[in-house]
């Protein structure tokens, strides 16, 4: 096997190994429980607000894992949704922070009349 035959197959194994790793991060994420409960005193804590893109939501359903622009939030079955959310859109974000993650209270596409 000639040098560049080896080069070729160490690129290609090199980047499967991070698309796997990727992957399994992301799996991992989305099997995390996630606890926030209305009335558990998450209201008494600071709300954060921002604007971003969608970039990835659960394929099957609303609850789970969103990547709004690089940030990762958690949306679960109390997150108030307005609006078509699809992934490119545009979307006002409001939530709490639990522990490290970002609990998103509602969902509102910036360009939505609902």
């Amino acid at each position: 096997m000639s040098s560049k035959n080896h080069r070729s197959i160490f690129v290609l194994l090199t980047v499967l190994s991070f698309l796997c790793v990727g992957t399994a991060q992301a799996e991992e994420q989305q099997d995390r429980p996630h606890f926030y409960q209305p009335g558990a005193g998450y209201e008494k804590e600071p709300t954060y607000t921002f604007t971003g893109v969608i970039r990835k939501r659960p394929e099957k359903g609303k609850v789970g894992i969103w990547v709004i622009d690089d940030r990762l939030i958690v949306v679960t079955s109390m997150t108030v949704i307005h609006g078509k959310v699809a992934v490119g859109a545009s979307v006002n974000v409001k939530g709490v922070l639990q522990n490290t993650d970002f609990v998103a209270l509602s969902l509102e596409v910036a360009d939505s009349k609902s």
